[in-house]
């Protein structure tokens, strides 16, 4: 049987390409077209490679994994190791559900003229089976995304956040709340809500206890909140339409959860209050703050 190499190139850079798109929407890793076509290059490079070049099995499955972590690094970047290695198994369990709809194809179709070369079927199918089994494969692997995706968000997500204020910090549990779209209305600021209970280490203590007479309209005489150039931050909620919040700008935030995230242009709002009833977290944050986020190791 003839095997054209530029047909097997075609193929490869196009499954590629698809498996990788894939990859970054299961694991919600940003990328972009231009680093995704040369991953998929290089991805086919290697399949036309794996025809000209004989190895043994050992060194095949080694120089396999080799190029699957070069192809990730370059389609996502240079991420952390432990980053790097979750964007392969992504890759891994990707190739091997657009495997398994590759089957099934050959099972209904049943072509003729098939053999196997260096583990890959050739034949008069490939084209129409490997793009479509890569079709098929994309389509399952979003729809279930998101239903992952809207399944997490209706769990209690629990992180850490730091709180970094005039030269003090403390860090307390935060839930991330995908209802909580608080913000300051005149600089259109993310706002989190934080326990009173949780800031009297780095808060100015008179301010809070004189939170109740601030929020009546007694603040004129009560001088902490020009001091520390506190603001106050309208919010609604079930059963309180017209409510008041006393915020603070912190120096700076951070989240500890898979990577450590940083923000300095948050609000802090003291509630007066208990967010949780067994005390999982003292502290809510919506996803605004999460997506607007930067990494730790770009903060200079």
């Amino acid at each position: 049987m003839t095997i054209y190499l530029d047909v097997v190139f075609f193929e490869n850079v196009i499954l590629n390409f698809i498996i990788i798109l894939s990859t970054s929407i299961l694991s919600k890793t940003v990328t972009n077209t231009k680093r995704i076509m040369i991953s998929s290059i290089i991805g086919g490079i290697y399949a036309i490679l794996n025809y000209i070049v004989n190895l043994n099995s050992f060194f095949n499955i080694v120089i396999k994994i080799i190029i699957s972590f070069i192809m990730i690094m370059i389609a996502f970047g240079k991420y952390s190791v432990k980053k790097v290695i979750k964007e392969v198994i992504f890759f891994y369990l990707v190739t091997f559900t657009f495997g398994g709809i590759a089957f099934m194809l050959l099972f209904f179709i049943n072509p003729n003229n098939i053999v196997i070369v260096k583990n890959h079927f050739v034949g008069t199918y490939p084209i129409k089976v490997a793009i479509l089994s890569g079709l098929v494969g994309f389509i399952t692997i979003s729809i279930v995304s998101k239903i992952i995706k809207t399944k997490i968000n209706k769990k209690i997500t629990i992180c850490e956040l730091e709180i970094f204020y005039n030269g003090k910090n403390k860090k307390i549990k935060t839930m991330l709340d995908t209802g909580n779209l608080l913000k300051e209305p005149i600089s259109n600021a993310d706002v989190a809500i934080v326990e009173k209970a949780s800031l009297d280490d780095i808060v100015s203590k008179k301010l809070l206890q004189d939170m109740k007479y601030i929020l009546q309209g007694e603040w004129i005489e009560n001088s902490s909140i020009h001091d520390y150039k506190f603001k106050l931050v309208p919010f609604s909620s079930l059963g309180n339409e017209n409510g008041l919040l006393i915020a603070f700008k912190p120096d700076y935030i951070k989240i500890y959860g898979e990577e450590e995230l940083v923000r300095d242009d948050v609000l802090i709002a003291i509630y007066d209050g208990k967010l949780s009833r067994n005390n999982m977290y003292t502290s809510l944050i919506g996803l605004d703050i999460l997506n607007n986020s930067k990494s730790i190791k770009n903060i200079s």
